[in-house]
């Protein structure tokens, strides 16, 4: 159905390329997507810090490229129900 359309995006760290990061200030368990703008992560690999505010900007070029995978496949959906609906 169209409500079923969810891309995850994976943040990159800005300074070499590892996408796993740490929680430095929430104790308890919470994803990416919970956190406020200015949670700081740090990246695994090479300890750099980054609010998740930074992290989105600095992949915004990923976060751009999966809303317009999901927009392009809700569109031929929308089509297909459409020509479903005059047929």
């Amino acid at each position: 159905s169209m409500n079923d359309y969810t891309k995850n995006v994976v943040m990159h760290c800005p300074v070499c390329g590892n996408d796993q990061f740490e929680n430095l200030d929430e104790i308890i368990g919470g994803d990416f997507s919970d956190a406020q703008d200015d949670t700081r992560f740090r990246c695994a690999d090479c300890k750099s810090i980054f609010s998740k505010a930074e992290l989105i900007e600095e992949n915004q070029e990923s976060i751009e490229l999966a809303i317009d995978e999901v927009k392009d496949a809700v569109i031929k959906e929308f089509e297909k129900k459409l020509k479903k609906m005059f047929k």
